[in-house]
């Protein structure tokens, strides 16, 4: 069980990087989609810029990835880490003792967290433009 675990693990580890190499060697040329929420309503969803903010980080400019998604940009890498410490521990069959543990507090805050983000990021005047991707 361990093993299929782990080979899943790999194989979907071995997909993400080749998707990170895409997106670094090709990302900035315009061939993306585009958010569907902001072709169909004219407004910016909590995950706006975050395709070109991935793209700047993997080029080294971090300014630009946080302009592109401040909130993105904050709450990527511990959602990364932890990510990381349950596959881990999915894969050897126990969790970490030392997982992100949000609760469920945690969790509300994180939700009423974005939908703040959502609705002030489409504002149309200062400092709120600050929020909506470039």
């Amino acid at each position: 069980m361990r093993r299929k675990r782990a080979i899943a693990v790999v194989l979907g580890t071995l997909m993400l990087g080749a998707g990170v190499y895409v997106l670094r060697q090709h990302g900035s040329e315009g061939w993306l989609p585009g958010c569907a929420w902001r072709k169909l309503t004219g407004l910016n969803c909590p995950g706006c810029g975050m395709t070109r903010a991935t793209v700047a980080v993997l080029h080294g400019q971090l300014g630009t990835a946080f302009r592109c998604n401040p909130l993105g940009m904050v709450l990527l890498p511990p959602a990364l880490v932890g990510l990381a410490l349950e596959l881990s521990g999915w894969v050897r069959g126990k969790p970490w003792s030392s997982r992100l543990r949000l609760g469920a507090s945690g969790g509300w805050i994180i939700a009423v967290t974005v939908i703040a983000f959502w609705i002030l990021r489409n504002f149309p005047w200062w400092p709120f433009t600050l929020l909506a991707p470039p």
